[in-house]
């Protein structure tokens, strides 16, 4: 069956340089086609890749796509995480600059293959339909070591309902399991993978998010947060007290908050514990520590280099890219940046959260620097992050002098 989208409008792109190594992934294509990005960006996309390999590489598309002198249509067969095949109509374009790098547009969907029967899970709690705490204990363990042998990240966010006491205590506890019983229908819902969702004890939740970094586990985080809000709990009894049950949400990630599985459950408890401070039906995210100025250029990380940017300022989950073209938010990007005073680059895969667009406005009276928020979401091995680490820990040390408490030291 044929789908299309409004004028203008499409599925998504992605970034490859000429021998196929993804670059850029967006928000559209992940869940057109189901992967994240860190688990594809900054390897071979193409099926050929996949064959020498002996199949160990996730490969996003079919055969190879050839560098074109400027545009071109082509009929592209995507390989959908679940084992899906999508047809589809897509545009490849040459990115201008001196490295050979292409921008694959899906504009159009053709035909869909049949999807796989889901998994069958066990060992749930009988409220909440959810896995335990045993079930989150183990799997947490695996997909740590996942996440530490192959250097892509893992989020978790912990969940509390804010009025669930009120609610026994006025309503009675069959209410209260009742508002338990609904939010976990509402966190299945919002949730990609239910193996990796879990009830830990009375109305705490858990959720993993193998290969995501913190800003996803901030954006599912709030959609979480924002249907709970908007959800009548006991639109059934109009003679009740009116409590309108909401959650509060805390969330941390490997490798910028945390570098074993108990300060990765720490921390999250501690963003938790500061959005319930904060008054609760809010989301909170684990913060390590301030970014410091530094001035180094910014290149996609192929096979050609090709400059993005110059960073203003970095830290161990991001840096700020200052460049006059930022790219759209949710696209995920293969980065390599030199650090003062160490061999090489750094090699990362960061997600665009934020940007900043040119100001060119005559009245404006702020100065403005145009660029885009890129948060760390893998590192290509432990190296890179212990560099940023190193980098950083020389900075804090060298920042102050006792003996004037001025000095400190440029970043460039």
């Amino acid at each position: 069956m044929e789908k299309s989208r409004g004028h203008g409008s499409v599925y998504g792109s992605f970034i490859l340089d000429r021998r196929g190594t993804l670059l850029g992934f967006d928000d559209e294509l992940e869940t057109l086609t189901g992967w994240p990005a860190v688990t594809i960006v900054g390897r071979n996309g193409s099926q050929r890749r996949r064959a020498v390999d002996g199949g160990t590489t996730p490969t996003l598309f079919d055969g190879e796509i050839a560098l074109p002198d400027d545009s071109r249509h082509i009929n592209l067969v995507l390989n959908c995480r679940d084992g899906r095949k999508l047809e589809t109509e897509s545009r490849v374009t040459r990115l201008a600059g001196p490295g050979e790098q292409m921008l694959v547009t899906i504009l159009r969907v053709i035909s869909l293959s049949a999807v796989k029967p889901a998994p069958e899970h066990a060992a749930r709690d009988p409220l909440t339909d959810l896995l335990e705490q045993d079930a989150f204990d183990d799997q947490l363990t695996r997909d740590f070591e996942t996440a530490s042998f192959t250097a892509h990240p893992l989020a978790l966010i912990l969940a509390n309902v804010d009025q669930l006491s009120s609610i026994n205590n006025l309503l009675g506890n069959e209410a209260g399991d009742e508002v338990l019983h609904r939010l976990a229908g509402i966190l299945r819902v919002r949730a990609d993978d239910e193996s990796r969702l879990f009830r830990l004890d009375d109305d705490n939740f858990a959720v993993l998010l193998p290969g995501s970094g913190r800003g996803e586990a901030r954006q599912i985080a709030a959609t979480f947060r924002s249907t709970a809000e908007r959800y009548d709990f006991f639109s059934d009894a109009a003679s009740e007290p009116r409590i309108r049950p909401t959650l509060s949400l805390g969330a941390a990630s490997f490798p910028a908050d945390a570098e074993n599985e108990t300060d990765l459950i720490a921390r999250a408890k501690e963003a938790l514990a500061e959005a319930r401070a904060m008054g609760g039906n809010r989301v909170w995210c684990y913060v390590r520590r301030p970014r410091v100025p530094l001035q180094v250029p910014v290149f996609f990380d192929g096979d050609e280099t090709l400059l993005v940017g110059y960073t203003r300022d970095v830290s161990p989950s991001g840096a700020f890219v200052q460049t006059s073209e930022p790219m759209s938010i949710g696209m995920r990007c293969a980065l390599a940046f030199p650090l003062p005073g160490q061999k090489g680059k750094v090699h990362v895969i960061g997600r665009i959260v934020r940007t900043v667009p040119t100001d060119t406005s005559p009245d404006s009276r702020e100065v403005r620097i145009p660029g885009m928020g890129v948060e760390f979401e893998r590192f290509s091995g432990f190296s890179d992050r212990q560099a940023i680490d190193t980098y950083l820990h020389a900075r804090e040390a060298t920042t102050l002098r006792p003996e004037d408490g001025t000095f400190s030291v440029r970043g460039s």
